[in-house]
Formats: structure tokens, C-alpha cells, sequence
């Protein structure tokens, strides 16, 4: 088995030197208490003083020891000028291995600090057993083990021995999980994967020489489509995946993988072409397939519930949309009710009496001539003669229509077939989880199944509002239609507020289960809270008091400013106040261009390169797998691959345009190197030189306070995408998504995310 590298021979060059510092790190680094001092001033020879004090110094920069000649040269002379050394008396060679020893153990002592061996060992295994089983790529896992040897106060040893603790883990787990994988599956299981490998039958009719695709290969890509039947092709794939599923469950368990571990695994799948994957192991290759199915499994009741709710959000929009223009419609009909109604009331009744009313006080009229005058004036009433009982019921009647929601509910009704051609297929088909809160909806849900979406009257009610109940029986009549689209609206709801989630599923699964373990938390509690640098947060109260006091002090200071005249920019009014934007002063600096390259148009290749030679961004792109692979591809495929990605040319286009660049280089590189996670470690690094510049700092209003603010852009999308929605004020009939970038002051892009166009906007970015 070839020895896996963690690092390359740059990066491990760079762990196994001493740190460069600068003046500043130097200073700091190599002062030293009194007590080592004193300890360097009774050694006997000026190598080992010298030595011993630079030994401390790195120590104290990096928690580890270096070889005695690989010494920077400035810190030597700096180090021997501070006690009066002349070099020239230092001699290296005169420097023993137990001497180095003892100076060692001394220094550990003085810092606090335990040896490697025999504490690291027994300290990392734990650790590196459970990061192994997380799938981490090795650089992270060599980054995090170095963590848990500087916080726990352990000495930090050279490459290889962790290397090898790291490669040790690994090749422990893998043959946990493919010993598993012998003990457990069947002959039936094996004979099911590997009839994945095995080449579709051709349908009759077909065309001779038509080449024939294999059952892998079209279960790696899901369809991204809302029509009626795709959903019912991933609806038949998904009770096709259960029975596998089904059948390979009892492994699964055992094999314990987590999510993390089944995409990565299930990866070893996707990206290989078929030939390449018949040429691993059998129990490699049964541990990869077995790991694919399971990812299959989550990844189609997550697609099934994105066009669930895709589908019911446009559902709802359009029957919201169409409620309103009904409602525009009928504005006019409606005014003039109330015109009539009003003129009725006005003119009809409150008039009469008012005259009646006059009548009654006039004190010189009898009681027989106020019931005569009474009689005369009901009777010259023409609108209350005009008007019988049975019409102003019915004019009442129109306006309580007008007014209320009846219609909504009908429009609901009306819309709800077409929209259970595609849903009702994915509520049978996916099993939810419901919190003790939804246990009235997933009653609901479970009726719905159990009568194969055939429901009658008798259908749970109980998750519905009374109003919702009121409209599904109106009149005595049980509405199937209105039923399930309430029905359905519900479910959406559940799923977004997260009382309804899924077992089996990467993005819906229940809250708890995306957070740590409880046994782990109440077992490691303090010492994760101390990882995560949230001690400060422990107390809530505590947390919630400072903001609030804070908040509080913030309101007095800027009512002052209000009351004092100091804010120019708030106008009150008589009811509210509005905030004006202070325009921008102009800028007396001069030109710039002297600092920019004379030529109008500057290579993106020669950015790239350029940003790479100060970053070294391309180093995260690494390869997918852990092991057996070789070195990242040449410099010109990764920059090929970005340009033509990044700037929407195409990976066909780009290797045509690029000489001597293949197609088949270039897909190589991008399936095997190219993933969210390298992408956004690249970024990481860019924008951590960003930060160290000076000349982004300039742009701060306040030094120690950063201000944030994030847009989104519209953009068309041609494909069927569940992200993608319709927006004809943007699109017009076409479909698109947003894309919400978040900057600060400094312009650095540090998050972006790309939200359905149709979503409501509740992206912010935090200042």
C-alpha cells in the first residue's frame, strides 16, 4: 500500500522548519523570562546557551523543536547578541543528543507542557479515530490534531509521526468497514450490486448499434423537473431504491457511516467511470456501492420534497395572485353595493327618522295627528316602498360575499387536481417525522396514505383552522379538492417550521440530528465550548444582560444626538419620521491610473497566477479520494478549469480554446479536484491576504468596527432547476434564481448563496 502524503514536499518543508518571523515576532518570541535565562546562563558551553535559547523561542512560537542546524541566521545573530555571544564560538556538531534531551525536558517543564511520547499517542487516538470516521481530508485532519496537541499542552512532534498515527487510522477504519462488509452481506446482496454493473436490456424496436447505458450510470444524475411525470419516474425510482435499501440496511447500521461518511463513500461511485470502479476490490467495491445506494436514498426524498414544495409555493402564489385580480375585478361591483346599501340607510331609513323623530317632539301636535304625520311620511318613502324584505336580504348578501374569503377557498378548489398530479405521488411515497406539535397533521398524512389518496368525509380534520373546516364542509358537502390542498399547504408549512422532517434525508432531517451528539456534549462540554472559543456565551443571561444594556446605552446616545441637533439627516413628521441618506462628498484625491499597468486589458490567466504566487489558493484543490492518487494536475488544467467555469465559456469550449489542453484532461481535473469545498477553502485563502493588506483598511469609516451589506442579482436559468422559479417582472416566461453576495467595507466577498428568485428575502448579512 503506498504511503499517503498529507502534506507536499513544500508544506512539509515548511512544518519542519523553524517559523520566519519579522522584527516584531522576534522581539516578542525570543524574550525571555529571568528563570530561563538563569537556566541558559549555567550551561556550560555557548552552543548550548544559544541553542537552548532558541530551542525556547521556537517552542514558544510553534509548541515543537526543530533540528539544531536549520537555524535562521537572524535569529542566531539576534539571539547571540542578546547574551554576548560571538558566533564563531558556536559549533553545532558539539551539540549531543542528550544534551538536546535534557534542554527539551527543561523547556517543557518550564512551559507546562507534556512530551509527545508517551502522552500524544494515547491523547490523538480518540481524536483521530473520530475525525477518520467523519471523512476529513487528511491536510484537515493534520491541522486538527495539531490543535489538540497545543490545547492540551502536548508537545507537537514532526510530520511523520503524526502522519503515520493519521495513515494507521485510516487503514484501520477501512478494514473495519470492509471486514463489515464481508461479514454482512448475503449472496443476494452482492448478486443485487452487482447487477448495478451490468448493462440495461435493449427495449425492442431500437435501432441496432444503439449504444446501451448501465443501471449505474442512469441512477447517478436526478431529474430537476416539476412535470407530472418525472415525478412519477423519481417516485418509481425511489420504491426501487427502498427495496435495495431495504435489503442493505442491516449493514448500514453496522457500518455506521453518518451522512458524511456515505457521501464520501457513495462519491467513489459517481465520479469513476464504470470500468474503473469494476477494477477495485470486491469488498471495496460493495462497500462503495452500498454507501451510493444509501446516498440515492437520501438524495431522492430530498429532491421528491423540493418539488413538493416548489410546486406548492407556485401553487400558492398563483392562487394568491389570482384571488387578488378577482378582487380587482370586483371592486366596482362592490363600491356600488355600498352605494346603495349607504343610500338606503341615508336616504331611506335615517332620514325618515330624523323627520320622525321632529314629529314626536312637536309639542303642538296631538298624539293622533304625530301617528297621522308618522303614517304620511313612511308612506312618501319611496326607497323603503321600493324596497322589500326579500331584496335588501339579498343586497346584504352581496356585500358579505364581497367582503369575505369564500372565493380564496373556491380558487383553491379549482387549482387543486392539477397540483395533485404532482404531489399526491411524493406524499405516498416519503415517510415523515412529526414533533408532538404536528401529531394532528401527521394523522392527516397517514389516512392520506393509507386510503391511497382516495379520501371521503371521514378524513381527519383536526389540523385544519376552524375557518379551513367551515369551507371544506360547506353546505353539507365534503370538499376532496379543497381538502387535500389545505392538506398540502400544511405539509409545507410543517416542513419549512421543521415539525415535520424526514429520516432518511440530507436536508430535512430533525434539528437534533445535525447537531453534536448528547452523550458526546455531555461528556465533552466544556472542552468543545473551549475548541469553539465560546466560553464568553456559557451564561445566557449573563449574554442577554450586556446586549441588552448595550442596546439600551445605544438608544440614549442616539436620542441625544437627535435632541441636541447633532443628526441632520432625521426629519420628523406628524406621524412617524423618515431618515434622509447623506449624499457623498466629493473626493479631492488625484488620479490612480499611474499605479495600474498601462495596458487597457489585463489576462485573467495573469490574475490568477498572480493572486496564486501570494496565496497558494491552488494547493486546496485537492483530490477527492484520500489515497491512491498522484500529484494535483499541472498549473494550466486547474486555471483552464476555473476560467472556463467561472466565466460560463464551458469545459468543451475551454479545452478546445486552450492548446494543448484535452477535453479529457480537463473533465478529469474538474470531476476529480473541483468541489465546494476546495472552491471555498481557495476563497479562504484570498481572503485572508486580503485581510492583512493595509490598503483594503483604508476604505473603513471606523478602525475596530466592521460594517456589512449584502444584494442579490437576478439571473436566467435555461435548465430545469428545483432552485429556479418564474418571475415574469425579471424573466419574463422564463425561470431564474438570485444570487446574494455579502461584502464588507473592504469589498471582500466572504458568503454568497444563491435562494429561489420566488423566496421571500431574509438574507441578511450581520453587522
Amino acid at each position: 500500500m503506498p504511503r499517503m502524503k498529507i502534506l507536499n514536499s513544500v508544506e512539509r518543508g515548511v512544518f519542519e522548519s523553524p517559523p520566519i518571523f519579522n522584527s516584531a515576532e522576534r522581539k516578542r518570541c525570543f524574550d525571555f523570562p529571568a528563570p530561563l535565562q538563569d537556566i541558559a546562563t549555567n550551561l556550560r558551553t555557548t552552543t548550548n546557551q544559544v541553542v537552548f535559547l532558541l530551542s525556547c523561542g521556537y517552542f514558544k512560537a510553534t509548541k515543537r523543536f526543530y533540528s539544531v542546524p536549520i537555524f535562521h541566521p537572524r535569529d542566531l545573530a539576534y539571539v547571540s547578541d542578546r547574551i554576548g555571544a560571538a558566533q564563531e564560538r558556536i559549533d553545532f556538531t558539539d551539540y549531543p543528543r542528550q544534551t538536546m534531551a535534557r534542554h527539551q525536558a527543561a523547556i517543557l517543564e518550564f512551559y507546562g507542557f507534556r512530551p509527545f511520547k508517551p502522552h500524544g499517542r494515547a491523547l490523538l487516538a480518540a481524536e483521530i479515530e473520530r475525525l477518520v470516521q467523519s471523512h476529513l481530508k487528511p491536510k484537515l485532519i493534520f491541522s486538527r490534531v495539531v490543535e489538540v496537541l497545543v490545547r492540551d499542552k502536548v508537545e507537537v512532534p514532526g510530520y511523520f509521526p503524526l502522519a503515520a498515527l493519521i495513515l494507521t487510522a485510516i487503514n484501520q477504519h477501512n478494514r473495519r468497514l470492509t471486514a463489515t462488509i464481508e461479514a454482512l452481506l448475503t449472496p443476494q446482496t452482492r448478486g443485487m450490486l452487482d447487477a448495478l454493473l451490468l448493462q440495461e436490456a435493449t427495449e425492442e424496436g431500437s435501432p441496432p448499434g444503439k449504444t446501451v447505458a448501465y443501471k449505474l450510470t442512469s441512477m447517478k444524475k436526478l431529474s430537476q423537473s416539476t412535470k407530472p411525470s418525472k415525478v412519477k419516474e423519481r417516485v418509481a425510482d425511489l420504491k426501487l431504491v427502498h427495496e435495495r435499501f431495504r435489503l442493505l440496511k442491516p449493514v448500514l447500521e453496522h457500518l455506521n457511516l453518518g451522512p458524511d461518511g456515505i457521501q464520501y463513500y457513495a462519491y467513489g461511485v459517481i465520479k469513476p467511470e464504470i470500468f474503473q470502479l469494476t477494477r477495485r476490490g470486491a469488498h471495496e467495491r460493495y462497500l462503495h456501492l452500498t454507501a451510493f445506494i444509501a446516498h440515492q436514498y437520501y438524495r431522492l426524498h430530498d429532491n421528491l420534497v423540493d418539488v413538493l414544495l416548489s410546486s406548492l409555493r407556485s401553487f400558492q402564489n398563483s392562487a394568491q395572485r389570482e384571488h387578488k385580480d378577482q378582487c380587482y375585478v370586483r371592486r366596482e361591483q362592490r363600491n356600488d353595493s355600498l352605494k346603495t346599501l349607504v343610500g338606503f340607510l341615508d336616504h331611506g331609513i335615517l332620514e325618515t327618522l330624523a323627520k320622525i323623530k321632529g314629529v314626536t317632539k312637536d309639542s303642538e301636535l296631538s298624539d293622533t295627528e304625530k301617528v297621522q304625520r308618522i303614517r304620511a311620511l313612511l308612506a312618501d318613502n319611496h326607497i323603503a316602498t321600493s324596497l322589500d324584505a326579500d331584496q335588501i336580504d339579498e343586497l346584504k348578501a352581496a356585500v358579505a360575499t364581497e367582503l369575505s374569503e369564500d372565493d380564496y377557498y373556491l380558487i383553491l378548489a379549482a387549482k387543486s387536481v392539477r397540483l395533485q398530479n404532482r404531489v399526491s405521488p411524493i406524499l405516498k411515497a416519503v415517510t415523515v417525522l412529526a414533533e408532538p406539535s404536528a401529531r394532528e397533521l401527521r394523522q392527516a398524512i397517514e389516512y392520506f396514505k393509507l386510503k391511497d389518496g382516495a379520501i371521503d368525509k371521514t378524513a381527519p380534520v383536526e389540523f385544519l383552522t376552524p375557518e379551513e373546516r367551515q369551507a371544506v364542509s360547506r353546505d353539507g358537502r365534503f370538499s376532496v379538492s379543497l381538502y387535500k390542498a389545505l392538506l398540502f399547504l400544511q405539509v409545507q408549512s410543517g416542513i419549512r417550521s421543521g415539525t415535520l422532517n424526514l429520516e432518511h434525508s440530507y436536508k430535512y432531517r430533525p434539528l437534533d440530528a445535525y447537531l453534536i451528539d448528547r452523550d458526546r456534549w455531555n461528556r465533552d462540554r466544556t472542552m468543545l465550548i473551549e475548541r469553539a472559543g465560546l466560553q464568553a456565551f456559557v451564561d445566557p443571561h449573563r449574554v442577554l444582560a450586556e446586549l441588552d444594556e448595550a442596546l439600551y446605552q445605544q438608544y440614549l446616545t442616539t436620542n441625544a444626538h437627535i435632541l441636541d441637533g447633532e443628526n441632520s439627516h432625521i426629519t420628523f413628521k406628524k406621524v412617524g419620521f423618515t431618515v434622509s441618506t447623506p449624499t457623498q462628498e466629493e473626493s479631492d484625491s488625484g488620479s490612480m491610473q499611474q499605479f495600474f499597468p498601462e495596458r487597457d486589458f489585463v489576462p485573467m490567466l495573469e490574475i490568477l497566477a498572480t493572486v496564486n504566487h501570494h496565496t497558494d489558493w491552488m494547493e486546496e484543490f485537492q483530490h477527492w479520494q484520500q489515497r491512491y492518487h498522484q500529484g494535483r494536475p499541472e498549473d494550466r488544467v486547474i486555471y483552464a478549469g476555473i476560467i472556463g467555469l467561472g466565466c460560463t465559456i464551458g469545459i468543451r469550449k475551454m479545452a478546445r480554446i486552450s492548446h494543448p489542453l484535452s477535453e479529457t484532461e480537463l473533465e478529469n481535473a474538474i470531476n476529480w479536484y473541483f468541489s465546494l469545498d476546495n472552491v471555498d477553502a481557495a476563497n479562504d485563502r484570498v481572503l485572508q491576504l486580503m485581510d492583512r493588506l493595509e490598503l483594503p483598511n483604508l476604505l473603513r469609516r471606523t478602525q475596530g468596527r466592521l460594517h456589512t451589506a449584502s444584494d442579490g442579482q437576478k439571473f436566467e436559468v435555461r435548465v430545469d432547476s428545483l432552485n429556479a422559479n418564474h418571475s415574469f417582472k425579471y424573466f419574463g416566461k422564463e425561470q431564474g434564481v438570485s444570487v446574494y453576495t455579502f461584502r464588507d467595507e473592504r469589498d471582500l466577498l466572504w458568503h454568497s448563496l444563491v435562494p429561489s428568485c420566488s423566496a421571500p428575502r431574509t438574507a441578511r448579512a450581520p453587522t
